[in-house]
């Protein structure tokens, strides 16, 4: 018995089958199997030069430049493996120009033996490719703080005056300016020192660029900077307007406007000291409309004197000349006031009705007048004998409008008698009031006091005619001695 046991090779194949089957369920039992995902496989680039580098490309990866595998192993080997097990390549020259993809290849680099099976979870991953591009950009000062007061700057400059700028294609569409930002809280000279260059996005705002990514390359990073820093003066512009009673006929100067009225200057302080405006004269004569004139400022200063930087380098003024509308306002006889009238005489107008008085001026005052406001005076003091005067009334307006018209009247008949002469006088070629010597031009006797009222329902029912002016008509101008316009 025992010999057919040790001699059986049968039975000895089949024990060791046995005994093996059984230890792998002993192992199964004791150390399984688990899967599980291996992250943070960083991605390595391959051929880098020959497809980006070399045709003045540039790439960008997303911000998650690893990749992840799935793995079956044992339980206790589990701890054993981790991403650096793995190696993730990509090759730019295999980038699909379509969608930017290119396949990412995963291999198994150490403890094969320890990893049963593994599963690539990322397959392919997007490469956005752009090209570089080189430009110089002018390097600004930005001042940083305010000056002492009354002080300003003047010229600045940068060495080197450029930077060199490489970046993608998308970085540098954003790129507005280059700048060194210099420090002048409570500067009252020149400032120099050495800054760092930085890139803007917006000139207005100055919003810095990031210059953490790699791609974006400065040819230098700092520049000696100076800045000068001088004393100033607000001076007053003065506008001094000559031949604004000789514009053209049926025109009127009214004003005009100035912008900017104040400048700042800077030079010497004992020049800046001794100049507190300057003066602009210009000639209108003969001139018919609005004129906008613009001055160079500069022309105006005295030698040694400039103009602060920051400052307009021009004065623009704008001169307002109207044109001029004309008015005629009948008056009635029985609204004309005589002045200087004799007891011994009697007067009354010709055959005319009334006089015509023409008011010369700007539409908006002219509309403001009424006949009512208009009084006429004839001065018969001097006809001492009966006969026919020729006489040129006085016009007066209210106080208000006396500067604003040019009054145009003609002459008018009176006509002078005795009283037995003229035993039948008509009422109807009656003046309305006779003022006497020594009345005033506004005055009224008492006999009139009756006939007021209906002589001031006559005044206001008298409307503006156009009427023809006597051949001997003369006018008579009342216009402002002082300066024209409002």
């Amino acid at each position: 018995m025992k010999r057919k046991l040790t001699n059986n090779l049968l039975l000895k194949i089949i024990s060791v089958i046995a005994a093996i089957l059984l230890w792998g369920v002993v192992i199964n039992i004791d150390n399984p199997t688990d899967t599980f995902i291996v992250n943070g496989i960083p991605i390595k680039v391959l051929n880098e030069k020959t497809a980006i580098t070399d045709n003045n490309l540039t790439y960008e990866l997303p911000e998650e430049k690893t990749v992840s595998v799935e793995v079956t192993a044992r339980r206790q080997d589990r701890r054993k493996i981790s991403a650096e097990d793995f190696a993730a390549t990509i090759d730019l020259n295999e980038i699909y120009g379509a969608t930017g993809s290119v396949e990412i290849n995963i291999e198994v680099i150490n403890n094969k033996n320890l990893i049963r099976t593994w599963t690539q979870i990322t397959r392919s991953v997007r490469v956005d490719v752009e090209s570089m591009q080189t430009k110089n950009f002018e390097i600004h000062v930005l001042p940083v703080g305010n000056l002492e007061e009354t002080y300003t700057f003047s010229q600045s400059s940068v060495s080197p005056g450029n930077v060199r700028v490489t970046a993608p294609e998308s970085v540098m569409s954003r790129i507005d300016h280059a700048g060194i930002e210099i420090d002048v809280s409570g500067a009252t000279d020149s400032v120099q020192e050495i800054g760092k260059i930085k890139l803007y996005t917006d000139e207005e705002s100055h919003d810095e660029l990031d210059l953490s990514d790699p791609r974006v390359v400065l040819n230098i990073t700092e520049a000696e900077v100076t800045l000068g820093v001088v004393k100033t003066n607000q001076i007053s512009v003065d506008i001094q307007v000559t031949g604004q009673d000789a514009v053209a006929d049926g025109c009127k100067y009214i004003n005009y406007t100035c912008d900017p009225q104040t400048i700042l200057v800077t030079g010497p302080r004992s020049q800046i000291a001794d100049f507190a405006k300057l003066t602009i004269v210009e000639d209108l004569t003969g001139v018919n409309g609005n004129v906008t004139k613009v001055y160079e400022i500069q022309d105006y200063l005295p030698k040694g004197l400039e103009v602060a930087d920051g400052q307009p380098e021009t004065i623009e003024v704008t001169y307002q000349i109207d044109r001029l509308e004309q008015k005629s306002f009948y008056i009635v006889r029985n609204q004309i006031q005589l002045l200087g009238v004799s007891d011994q005489l009697e007067y009354r107008l010709g055959e005319e009705d009334g006089i015509t008085v023409t008011l010369t001026g700007l539409s908006e005052d002219i509309e403001r007048m009424q006949s009512k406001d208009i009084s006429v005076i004839l001065d018969v003091e001097s006809y001492t004998e009966p006969g026919t005067y020729s006489s040129e009334p006085v016009v007066e307006l209210p106080e208000e409008y006396r500067d604003y018209f040019k009054v145009t009247v003609g002459h008018v008949r009176v006509i002078v008698t005795r009283p037995e002469s003229e035993e039948s006088f008509s009422e109807e070629s009656s003046f309305g009031e006779s003022i006497p010597e020594s009345s005033s031009a506004g005055g009224a006797t008492d006999g009139e006091t009756e006939d007021s009222g209906e002589r001031e329902t006559e005044r206001e029912d008298s409307g503006t005619v156009s009427a023809t002016v006597p051949a001997d008509e003369t006018e008579t101008s009342l216009e402002s001695s002082g300066e024209v316009g409002r």
